[in-house]
C-alpha cells in the first residue's frame, strides 16, 4: 500500500464537500425560514459575493428575503421542478439524454449501477428515478467523503477516476441543459443564481479533479 499525506488535499476536498452540499440544498426542496436562519448562522453566505453573477444573484436573494418571498420561491420551485402542470426544468438526467425524453430510461439504470457498485441503494428505487439531480450530487458527496478518509494514494486515484467518469458520462451530459432551462424561464434571483452556480461548477469539475489527481501522482 502506498500511503500519502492527504493534508494538502484535505482543504480542497472539504471545501468541495461543502460546496456540493450547498448545491444540493438549493435544489432539494423549497427554502424555509429555518433553512435561511441556519445558513446565515453558518456564516458562509458573504462569500457568495465573490462568485461572479451567480453569487450576486444569490447574495441579493439572501440579503432581501422575507417570509412572503419564501412563499413565492416555494411556488417557483414547484413550477420549475415539481408541478402540477408541465415541469419547466425536469431535474432527471434521462429526460435530457433519452431520445423520447422519458424517465427511467437507460441512463437511470446506468447511474443505479454506479450506486450499487459502492453498496448504495436509492430509497425510492423502482418507484422514483435514480437519476434525480439531488441524488447524483449526493453520490459525488459520498465519493468525496471516501477520499477524505483515504490515505492510500492508489485508492485515492481510483476514487478520483470514479468521480471524473461519473461527471463526464452523466452530470456534464445534462446539467448545462437543465440549468439553461431555469435561467431562461425564471426571474427568481434564487433559482437563476442557483442554476448559474451549478452550471459553472459542474463544467469545471472534471478538469479540477484531473489536476488534483495529477498533483497526487507527483507526491507519491
Amino acid at each position: 500500500m502506498q500511503t500519502v499525506d492527504v493534508a494538502p488535499l484535505h482543504d480542497y476536498l472539504k471545501a468541495r464537500q461543502n460546496f456540493y452540499r450547498f448545491l444540493q440544498l438549493l435544489f432539494f426542496e423549497p427554502f424555509t425560514p429555518e433553512t435561511i436562519s441556519q445558513l446565515k448562522k453558518d456564516g458562509n453566505l458573504q462569500e457568495l459575493q465573490a462568485l461572479d453573477q451567480a453569487g450576486q444573484y444569490l447574495h441579493q436573494f439572501f440579503e432581501q428575503v422575507t417570509e412572503n418571498q419564501l412563499q413565492l420561491e416555494k411556488d417557483e420551485f414547484n413550477r420549475l421542478f415539481v408541478g402540477p402542470g408541465p415541469i419547466v426544468a425536469p431535474p432527471w438526467e434521462s429526460v435530457y439524454t433519452s431520445k423520447e425524453r422519458l424517465l427511467f430510461d437507460k441512463t437511470t439504470y446506468q447511474v443505479r449501477e454506479q450506486y450499487h457498485h459502492f453498496g448504495l441503494q436509492f430509497h425510492g428505487e423502482n418507484n422514483e428515478p435514480d437519476d434525480h439531480l439531488v441524488i447524483e450530487l449526493d453520490f459525488i458527496i459520498f465519493l468525496n467523503d471516501l477520499c477524505l478518509n483515504e490515505s492510500d494514494s492508489v485508492k485515492l486515484a481510483e476514487l478520483f477516476d470514479y468521480q471524473i467518469n461519473f461527471l463526464d458520462l452523466h452530470l456534464i451530459q445534462w446539467v448545462p441543459a437543465f440549468c439553461g432551462k431555469i435561467i431562461k424561464n425564471t426571474d427568481s434571483f434564487l433559482y437563476k443564481g442557483a442554476a448559474l452556480l451549478l452550471q459553472d461548477f459542474i463544467e469545471s469539475e472534471s478538469e479540477s479533479l484531473t489536476e488534483m489527481k495529477e498533483a497526487l501522482a507527483d507526491v507519491r
